[in-house]
Order: C-alpha cells, then structure tokens, then sequence
C-alpha cells in the first residue's frame, strides 16, 4: 500500500503542476497579473541580499532566477518528478524535488496560490519524503543480482522504478499520512462549530452553501432546490464525518468503512463544487487508512524471514527506520502544537465568553501552543505543517464583481470569465481537477474589493489586450481591439427559482465599484 500512495500522490501532483503551467504566464508570468519578477524584486529590498536570510524568510528556488523561463522550468521539472514518481520511482529525491518545486511556486504565485490545498499538498509530500525509500534501487543482498550484470547501469536505473519501501521503515510515514486525514478532517468540522456561526449551529448552512460557494456547478443548482429537511440532515451527517469518523483510524477493524465514509463526503463535494484538486488530494489521503489497496485481494501474512547479522545493511536499515520515527514524532508533535492553534483561534474572544471556556483556551496556549510557537515561526514560510477549516464562516450571500468593456463608451459587454457565473443562462461548468485560480481569486475579491489590490493590474492588462491574461478567460471576451474602457459593477447573485423559465441565475444591480478610462 505505501508504494500504491506514493504513486497516486504523485499523480495529485501532475494534475497541480500542469493546471497551473497552463495558467502561469497570465497570472505571474512577466506580462502577467502579478509579475512574480516585480515581487522578488520587492522581497529582495525588504530581506536584504543575503543569500541565506532569503532563502529563510522566502524559501524559493525563484530566488536563482524569477523569469518566464524559471517558471516554465519548475513547472517542467514538476511534470517530470511526477510521471517518474508514477513509474514507480518514489524515492526520497523525487518527493523532495516535487517539494521543493510546488513551495518554490506557491511563494511566487502570490494570492492565486494561497489556498488550502496547496499547503495541505506540501504537507502531504513532506510526508512523503518520510514515507519513501531513499533511493538505493536494492531493498538488500537477496535483490541483487547473483551474476556478473553485463549493463549495470541499466539494471540500476530500471530496479529504481520497482523499489519499494520496507514495511518497518514505512510504518511512521504511513502514521503520518493517517494523522494528516484525522486533522484535516476534525479541525474542518471543529471550527465550524467553534467560529459560533449561527448556520452551522442551526444546521441551516447548506440552504445557502450551494449557490454561495466560490465556483458552483451545473449540480449545485438541483442540489440547492432539494428540500429543507434533507439539508439539516446532510450537515448532521457531515459532522459525523469530519467529527467522529477521522478517530476511527485508531480501530483497525474500523478503519474501511471510515474510509469510505470520508471517500463518500469527498465525492459529494466535488460532485457540487469546484476546488480544484483538494477533492483528489484528499482521497488519495484517505487511502492511508488501507494496509491493501482496495478492490484486492489481500495477501496472507506470512512470517518474514529472520535477518542475518552478517547482512551488511542491517545495521543501516535499522538506524534509518528509528531516524524516520524520530522525524515522524517531530513532525506529528509540532502538527499537535498547530491544531490546538487552530482550535484555540476560533474560539470567539470576548466580554461575553464563558470564563470556564477562556480558562480552557488560555491554558491550551500554555501547554500545546506557547512552548512550540519559536520552532512554528522559525518553519512556517516553509508552510508544511498547517492548521485547516474550509467555510468556518458562511457566507449567506454571493456579491460578484462583473467587469464590462466598450471600445466608445456607450455600448458595454461583460468580461466573460471560464468558471465565474456571469451570463444568467450559462450553467455553472465543472472544472475538477482543474483549478482556476484567476476565477476562484474574484470570489474572494467579490467579498473585500477594497483588499484585492490585483484588480487594478488586471484592469490595466485588459487596456493593452495582454493575450496571457486573455487566455485565462473564456472565448468571448478576446476581442478584436483592446477595451477603452473598463467598469466593474457589484451584483446580488442566486440561484433561479425552479419553474421561472431558462435561466440558472437571477441577480440584482448593488453598486458601482468604480470605472476606468484609458
């Protein structure tokens, strides 16, 4: 099984790196929303010119060159550890070189990669990097050929797509995988209910969630209209989920159908949402919970052998698998330390908290929380050890941000987006495992437009008709001439009524957010 991870793992990361290539020029590229060049630029005035504070503060290989060509290379080079590590060479070096790329890209892209799932995937492969075998091609002596190898060098590059982690050494980093799902998934339920966010607790978020959610789908509609009841019960059910099941990993009988409860939650959620690939990367997760692959057959477990102490790898084999469970207890303490953070920050502070809960709260801080806060501030910009909780908070409306152009200034169009709803009579389109992160970032900026400082250089690359950035829209809106002017107006939007005709969305003019002339 831990090999069966390591690959499926690997093709979470093929799918990340190429739905971001394809994307990159238009957000970060040179003649992009934000120019990743213009960025380091300003890091490097800020931090100073020593390589190693840099390196420290930011740690990015975009630090040896931030142009095109870097990105393009990191996002090759990502390609290609991928497909490697899906060939079957999931070796410490591969997972590593994935790392580093994938944080060397989320530094340089700014917002658009700031999500969840982009720390939940370092996270998951800097486990990886402990659940994988270092790389020596022969598990030990009995591997090895017993005649002379007429191409060595052959042999040695095609037994390192068939290595295989030891099963005592892949023990801790198997542990880590499954502590990694009991946090994600317990802290997304915990602090919904700790935020003291009335949906949540009335059990009414779903009446909203559907049409509200960043970037809906053609289901979302149909499950919106479903009725009340089945709602309060599906967030009845999705705290049992995410607040009990996750415990069951410590039952090895109950570990299967906590798997397929957790792979059912995922699959809903992608079936009436889009989020990119979190939903994959989740469930490949979930899977570490298996000691079998599922659908197979399980072996009969048979006694390994005894090993020899003249074996000259033993000695090795044992010190690395006490190093990897020295690591994983580091890693699993220190990721203690994060949770009780998470759940200790949603707690409402205030006049009106109970004294009895910020007595529990402050002493939480001094145990779990205060004693590791040097060592998390000293690792956070590697962001690998994360606390999580999507929609703490829902949002009971949908404002959306409409960008219209005209070449006179009399006759406007609507900037029409891949994903984004715009067009009443489109239907919300699926993008999994695709992430759009230009359209994903105009939700966010639809709810703060004073915070999305972007918009501005998205505005003035739309003036100079930037074919980058015009890739990142649909068909329609890559004109013949480049707009003169550029408005963007705030409106109400939700779902239509069932029965009021073709459209899926019905909206109402708020306000204007301002306009641009060139």
């Amino acid at each position: 099984m831990p090999r069966l991870l390591l690959r499926l793992l690997a093709g979470v990361h093929l799918v990340a790196f190429v739905s971001l290539w394809v994307q990159i020029d238009g957000l970060i590229g040179s003649r992009g929303i934000l120019p990743v060049r213009d960025f380091f630029a300003y890091l490097e005035r800020v931090l100073g010119t020593g390589a190693f504070d840099r390196f420290v503060n930011v740690p990015s290989l975009l630090w040896l060159g931030s142009g095109d060509t870097a990105l393009h290379m990191l996002c090759a080079a990502g390609v290609l550890l991928s497909l490697l590590a899906i060939a079957g060479m999931v070796t410490v070096p591969v997972f590593a070189g994935l790392w580093i790329c994938y944080l060397s890209l989320v530094w340089g892209g700014q917002t658009f990669l700031a999500f969840q799932w982009d720390t939940l995937l370092l996270e998951a492969t800097l486990c990886a990097v402990v659940l994988a075998p270092l790389g020596w091609p022969f598990r030990g002596p009995a591997d090895a050929p017993a005649g002379p190898v007429r191409r060595p060098l052959v042999a040695t590059v095609r037994a390192a797509f068939h290595v295989a982690p030891d099963p005592a050494a892949a023990r801790p980093g198997m542990w880590l995988f499954r502590l990694l799902v009991v946090k994600l998934m317990f802290l997304s339920g915990a602090v919904k209910l700790l935020s003291l966010d009335p949906t949540w607790w009335r059990l009414t978020a779903l009446d909203v969630h559907y049409f509200t959610q960043p970037l809906p789908v053609a289901a979302s509609w149909y499950a919106h209209h479903l009725p009340d009841w089945f709602h309060r019960l599906s967030v009845l059910i999705m705290f049992g989920v995410e607040l009990v099941v996750p415990w069951l990993v410590f039952s090895r009988r109950l570990r299967k159908p906590g798997v397929w409860l957790l792979l059912a939650l995922q699959l809903l959620i992608a079936a009436t949402g889009n989020y990119g690939f979190f939903n994959l990367l989740t469930a490949v997760l979930c899977l570490s919970w298996l000691d079998h692959p599922p659908f197979s057959r399980p072996l009969r477990q048979s006694k390994p052998p005894a090993m020899s102490t003249a074996d000259p790898h033993l000695l090795a084999r044992r010190a690395g698998t006490h190093i990897r469970w020295l690591v994983a207890t580091t890693f699993l303490l220190l990721s203690l330390s994060v949770t009780a953070r998470e759940l200790t920050r949603s707690l409402p502070r205030g006049p009106d908290t109970p004294p009895t809960t910020a007595r529990l709260a402050d002493l939480v801080d001094r145990v779990l929380v205060d004693p590791a806060a040097p060592v998390l501030r000293a690792i956070a910009p590697f962001r690998s050890i994360n606390g999580y909780g999507l929609f703490r908070a829902m949002t009971t409306s949908r404002p959306e941000i409409v960008v219209e152009t005209s070449v006179d200034g009399v006759t406007w169009s609507d900037l029409a987006f891949r994903f984004k709803p715009g067009d009443l009579d489109r239907p919300p389109r699926a993008a999994f495992p695709h992430m759009p992160r230009l359209d994903w970032q105009m939700w966010f900026a639809a709810l703060d437009p004073a915070g999305a400082d972007w918009l501005g250089s998205f505005v003035e690359r739309l003036f100079e008709g930037e074919p980058a950035v015009l890739g990142l829209l649909g068909e329609a809106s890559r004109q013949a001439e480049p707009p003169r002017y550029v408005r963007l107006r705030l409106y109400d939007y939700r779902f239509s009524d069932p029965g009021t005709g073709a459209a899926w969305w019905r909206r109402e003019f708020l306000y204007d957010l301002g306009s641009v002339a060139r």
